[in-house]
């Protein structure tokens, strides 16, 4: 067998290695997403939980700020019963606003 095949065999070896980790790093993400999802649709009623979903569609990063916010509500104990479609709302505008960015255009 001559060095380059061996280098080749090298080099299949490590990018199936590396392809077989990122696969289980994925794996595990994706799980942690099920569980936060399984969690925050405990917290919400059904028309929340629909709008939360509506709202991951057209801007997921507000969502995903929302669900990891509920996580942490319900974990510190200051969250003891279903926020309704209402309070979701509130939350989604309070969320939204601080993240919102200031243009200003000047014509010079």
């Amino acid at each position: 067998m001559s060095s380059e095949d061996e280098a080749l065999r090298q080099l299949q070896e490590r990018l199936m290695a590396e392809m077989a980790a990122k696969k289980k790093k994925e794996e595990e993400i994706a799980k942690e997403l099920q569980k936060i999802d399984a969690i925050v649709k405990q917290l919400l009623t059904t028309e929340a939980w629909q709008r939360l979903k509506r709202v991951e569609l057209v801007k997921p990063e507000l969502a995903n700020e929302v669900k990891l916010y509920l996580v942490q509500l319900y974990s510190s104990g200051r969250l003891a019963r279903k926020l309704g479609d209402d309070e979701l709302k509130a939350l989604l505008a309070q969320l939204s606003e601080r993240s919102k960015r200031d243009f200003n255009i000047r014509i010079v």
